[in-house]
């Protein structure tokens, strides 16, 4: 689904987040300047806040509605950036299911931009297959669903790619 990466315009990349490495793999896979929203925990000691804003991340607090964290990143899609949201808030194994966290389809709105739904499906162990599946960009304007289903048809077209 490399196609479904829009060439010309920002977007939010969101899908399951199954290990750290992941962020890794969309950065092998998609040749943009993406910009990370990363767990605040990660900016706890000056030395690591300093080197995860180098690498143009910006911290979020997953357990709370962090107003600051998604002004950031409406900022971002405005200038035209390329923003990534793991909306499960944390890794987790394969076998469990973590719902999403609310909202990635209204800051997509708020931003005027595209959403770019992903699932990750395998394993990072050696000689495992993994796969990444992307899906076609979801334009929550032009939708027919009222506003109180764009979570849940998000995290249905994740759930599906995760399966593919």
């Amino acid at each position: 689904g490399y196609e479904n990466i829009p060439a010309s315009s920002s977007y939010i990349l969101s899908g399951n987040h199954l290990n750290i490495l992941d962020s890794w793999l969309l950065l092998s896979f998609i040749d943009e300047n993406l910009r990370f929203m990363v767990d605040k925990k990660l900016y706890r000691y000056k030395s690591w806040e300093k080197f995860f804003k180098s690498l143009g991340t910006f911290p979020i607090d997953p357990n709370n509605l962090d107003i600051e964290a998604i002004k950031v990143t409406v900022n971002l899609l405005k200038e035209q950036e390329k923003v990534v949201i793991f909306p499960e808030g944390k890794t987790h194994k394969v076998t469990d299911s973590v719902p999403f966290k609310p909202g990635v389809p209204k800051i997509a709105l708020l931003g005027k931009s595209l959403l770019v739904p992903f699932g990750i499906k395998g394993s990072y162990k050696p000689f495992s297959k993994l796969q990444l599946n992307i899906g076609e960009p979801i334009d929550f304007k032009k939708t027919n669903l009222k506003k109180d289903e764009y979570d849940e048809y998000f995290e249905e077209r994740v759930r599906m790619l995760e399966r593919r």
